[in-house]
């Protein structure tokens, strides 16, 4: 579960302001976050909609998997009644990349019809895979930003600050953080994982 009181980290704070610019510049708009998973990209955007709406009742969260045909066609049909919440309505899509071809056309499709105030906030950790499929589609109706992991320095600074951990523990974490063949870059949402697992082992043990 995504814990939205705790901050964001790294490059994904940029990403953050420029998405958050887009309703100032536009009444409807459609924005994909991409890269590696762990980097703060759904944190970010769950976020960004609930700035945007105000109300939890007018987000509507799914999985690329829970995007289906049907499901586009249904949001095309009633999208001109917007919601009874807010101003805006979201659709919050992780992993659109999991959304079958034909579901990715509608939504694509979809987009070019898109209603005033409905803002569409989607992540991949796939976009090579989309890119192959898009035929060139994805520029035209995304504002798209590629989001790079922190670095394992910053990372251990967060765990330091947020988890009051010392320098050696929060730098294991980070560490122990980064992906497979990754030297650098670091998993944040598995970094906090384990940061509150330590935590929650010294309380108990205490």
């Amino acid at each position: 579960m995504i814990r939205l009181d705790l901050p964001l980290c790294g490059p994904i704070l940029t990403t953050l302001e420029l998405v958050r610019g887009l309703p100032s510049r536009h009444d409807r708009f459609a924005s994909l976050l991409w890269g590696a998973p762990g980097t703060g990209k759904s944190h970010a955007l769950d976020l960004i909609a609930l700035e945007l709406t105000g109300s939890k009742f007018a987000i509507e969260h799914f999985n690329g998997q829970d995007v289906a045909v049907d499901v586009v066609r249904n949001w095309k049909e009633r999208g001109c009644y917007g919601n009874l919440f807010s101003k805006w309505t979201v659709k919050r899509i992780d992993e659109l990349d999991c959304a079958s071809v034909a579901a990715q056309a509608a939504l694509l499709s979809w987009l070019d019809y898109l209603p005033p105030f409905y803002a569409v906030l989607a992540t991949t950790n796939n976009y090579r895979e989309m890119c192959r499929v898009d035929k060139g589609r994805l520029p035209r109706r995304f504002t798209q930003y590629q989001v790079e992991a922190p670095s394992t320095i910053a990372a251990a600074e967060y765990l330091q600050m947020q988890f009051k951990m010392p320098p050696a523990v929060a730098h294991q974490i980070a560490v122990g953080a980064r992906p497979e063949g990754e030297l650098e870059g670091v998993n944040m949402g598995a970094a906090v994982e384990d940061a509150f697992a330590i935590v929650a082992a010294r309380r108990q043990a205490a």
